[in-house]
């Protein structure tokens, strides 16, 4: 008992000390990087973008064809974000938008029977809103 109550005494006394040694930081940016700061944040609210993963069900020369599969995507599965990219010579239709590989192979697991030549594709510009919760 006489250990204890040493302890909690000892404990208080520094806890009082460190108390009186509590100094105030002031940091003085150059004017620069702080322009440089706003700027960053302005640019990445109106334009936010992350690094994630979507499903590609298709892929033609022909885009007629990819919105016809993306209409009829859509009719499949209303709450999944769907669109289409070009890439010459290519449309490429992505749909949904994860995270991570695996919520997009869960994904893909549950569309496969529909769009069996699917695969899951990363995408460096998905738009926050568009991640499927």
């Amino acid at each position: 008992m006489c250990f204890l109550l040493r302890y909690s005494l000892f404990v208080l006394l520094l806890h009082a000390a460190s108390a009186g040694f509590a100094q105030r930081v002031e940091i003085n940016a150059d004017p620069a990087i702080e322009q440089l700061m706003r700027t960053w944040t302005a640019q990445n609210r109106s334009n936010p973008r992350i690094e994630g993963w979507r499903v590609q069900i298709a892929s033609s020369t022909d885009r007629q064809r990819i919105e016809s599969t993306r209409t009829q995507f859509l009719a499949l599965y209303p709450g999944v974000p769907a669109d289409w990219a070009h890439e010459r010579p290519y449309y490429k239709l992505r749909v949904g938008a994860f995270r991570t590989r695996q919520e997009a192979m869960a994904f893909l697991m549950q569309i496969r029977h529909s769009y069996p030549d699917a695969y899951p594709t990363r995408d460096p510009n998905i738009h926050p809103r568009d991640f499927i919760r």
